[in-house]
């Protein structure tokens, strides 16, 4: 019987393991809330609506999306923001709106009223920002911020208390309301999975030639054991 060296049948072992590692992402949270508050007009202090997790996947975040159903209102007159404090007592806040449609050549800003279930995610990249969003938007934009949303939450977890704030800033515009928001986040997980059938036979056959390689490297160097 040829007595094959342990540190050889080690490396084809390892080699097949190590197939079945991979990183992946996973939901940490996707949640929804019904608040129905009207925003008052005209006031800095606004309205926050705020949500605490527990127990969550404590891996970093890598990415953060936001639904909001607004109705009525200016949307011009809006700002509204989106903040986490984690339990490791890290902060984080992402401007969402900064009075839509303002600019120096248009001081009314956007005359929309309210958002129709509006997604602020970083890929909206065909609508682009909602900041020049007309109307009353709907869809997926990005946020009214030079900082991404995965950006500003990047390295930070998904437990602690997730605020929403809402300010409306004119005191001349209509009362808006919030009906309902949502939000999701994704963390960065390690996790073992099963290589598709293609992939398993090709790491198993890159397996065996090294360890045929090695086992030969062996033989030429010295001569080999047989016994029955």
């Amino acid at each position: 019987m040829n007595k094959l060296p342990p540190p050889l049948l080690l490396t084809g072992c390892l080699l097949l393991a190590a197939a079945s590692l991979a990183s992946a992402d996973i939901v940490a949270v996707t949640d929804h809330w019904t608040v129905n508050t009207v925003v008052p007009v005209g006031n800095p202090v606004g309205i926050t609506a705020s949500e605490t997790f527990t127990g969550l996947n404590p891996d970093p975040i890598t990415s953060v999306s936001l639904g909001l159903n607004l109705l009525g209102g200016y949307n011009g007159a809006l700002f509204a923001s989106l903040t986490l404090q984690d339990p490791n007592g890290q902060t984080a806040t992402e401007v969402l709106l900064n009075q839509v449609g303002l600019t120096p050549d248009n001081p009314f800003a956007s005359a929309g009223a309210g958002f129709d279930h509006l997604t602020l995610t970083d890929t909206a990249t065909a609508n682009g920002t909602i900041h020049n969003a007309p109307g009353i938007p709907a869809g997926a934009w990005q946020p009214d911020s030079p900082v991404t949303l995965d950006d500003t939450f990047a390295g930070l977890t998904a437990d602690g208390t997730w605020t929403l704030f809402i300010a409306d800033l004119d005191s001349g515009t209509p009362a808006p309301t919030l009906a309902d928001w949502n939000l999701n986040v994704t963390t960065a997980d390690s996790v073992i999975t099963t290589p598709e059938p293609g992939q398993a036979t090709g790491m198993a056959i890159l397996g065996l030639i090294v360890l045929g390689t090695q086992t030969l490297r062996r033989m030429r160097q010295t001569k080999l054991v047989w016994s029955k």
